[in-house]
């Protein structure tokens, strides 16, 4: 069940003099050490939760009115980069929980004050996609159902519910339902290859009712209708953009896996092969590693472009047109895709010993494979979706395209 963090730390506890990413920057070690803990408690430690909380990375995208960062997705999309280094699972969180504050950041200004006014540190998690089933009922909705791999739901007192409900054309309208995690049974079934540290369980809703005021209409996101709620504030309208931070996990994952394949072979690693006496030395070798270099670099520079392009529309309060945000979505596939087979290069450099338990390496590609599957960022569907869009071939009419 959800509960809030052991440790209950405010922000005269954070750091002030240090930006979000220097702050993750130097969180790294005490990650990296606790990781293997986390993956054995398959939730974040108490000892990780403190210190990300301590770090103000948890309110990253907490309204600055109500104490929190109101951070840009290019700094999220940096931090959640440099948390990878340490531990994948601390990383997903933060992502979760940034997207998590920004979708609850479009409801009006008595239901954000009951999240955040007594703690800007509250993680919302959730997920955009509808199950359930809604009920109308007495100016709000009564859901019941399940709603599964909900990361972050442990360490979340609140949780949003995708669900959908008859609209006025041939769509169904989709929202989010904000409910408190104590309201729902939450079902032990993230028994996972990799992110096992994230806690995606399954929550389940019985008759749970929710009213209006704590509903979010992906198409009154998407027109900017919510906007005007709270105009001094940058809106982000395009809802796939908050998976950014995500995809930054795993260019986290490969950036360390980088490192630590490089470190090995410039300590002297023996090279198995009768060529060459050393790793270093042998041509497969390196050109292995400068592969994996280049499409770190292509992961990196494809998710800071669609970071930065979507930062910009928000703080102008604009919708992206439907190819700019078809281009978004492949643009986050697309560095997934790279960081994971940058992980494999790497791999078959470092060889089958990275494969033994308890091997950084092999949690670092049981992570990026489980992690590179997530739906909303999948290959196939980001490259259908954008050649519809350039060849003008026609598409649903949804806010989630």
């Amino acid at each position: 069940m959800g509960t809030a963090p052991p440790d209950t730390a405010h922000s005269s506890d954070a750091p002030h003099d240090l930006t979000p990413v220097t702050a993750a920057r130097s969180l790294i070690p005490l990650l990296a050490d606790e990781a293997p803990r986390t993956e054995e408690k398959r939730a974040l430690t108490d000892t990780t939760l403190t210190a990300l909380r301590r770090a103000g990375l948890l309110r990253l995208g907490t309204p600055r009115t109500h104490g929190g960062q109101g951070a840009d997705i290019r700094t999220a999309v940096e931090v959640c980069e440099e948390l990878a280094r340490g531990c994948a699972a601390a990383s997903w969180i933060v992502g979760i929980a940034y997207g998590g504050a920004l979708f609850a950041s479009q409801l009006d200004h008595p239901e954000r004050a009951a999240l955040w006014q007594d703690d800007p540190d509250t993680v919302v998690c959730g997920g955009a996609n509808p199950s359930g089933t809604a009920r109308r009922s007495a100016e709000g909705w009564t859901l019941s159902g399940r709603w599964p791999w909900l990361s972050g739901i442990h360490h979340a007192p609140w949780t949003l519910l995708g669900f959908a409900w008859p609209g006025a054309g041939s769509e169904p309208e989709r929202g989010l339902a904000l409910v408190p995690t104590s309201a729902l049974t939450v079902d032990d079934v993230w028994h996972m290859a990799g992110m096992r540290g994230t806690g995606s369980d399954t929550a389940v809703a019985d008759e749970v009712y929710v009213p209006d005021s704590r509903i979010i209409s992906l198409t009154a996101m998407a027109t900017g209708v919510y906007r005007q709620r709270h105009p001094e504030e940058p809106r982000i309208i395009f809802h796939l953009s908050i998976n950014l931070p995500l995809v930054a996990t795993a260019v986290g994952i490969a950036a360390a896996a980088l490192e630590k394949v490089v470190s090995a072979a410039a300590q002297g690693k023996r090279a198995v092969s009768p060529l060459h006496r050393l790793v270093a030395e042998a041509p497969a070798h390196q050109l292995n590693v400068a592969d994996a270099a280049v499409l770190i670099d292509t992961a990196r520079l494809h998710l800071h472009r669609a970071a930065g392009e979507v930062d910009t529309h928000a703080r102008a309060g604009r919708r992206p047109s439907l190819t700019e945000r078809a281009r978004l979505r492949m643009d986050a596939a697309h560095a997934m895709r790279c960081a994971r087979d940058a992980v494999a290069l790497l791999l078959d450099t470092a060889g089958a010993g990275s494969f033994a338990d308890g091997s950084e390496l092999q949690r670092a590609w049981r992570d990026i494979e489980t992690a590179s599957r997530h739906a909303a960022l999948s290959v196939q569907t980001g490259k259908e979706i954008y050649g519809r869009a350039l060849l003008g071939a026609p598409l649903p009419s949804s806010p989630a395209i």
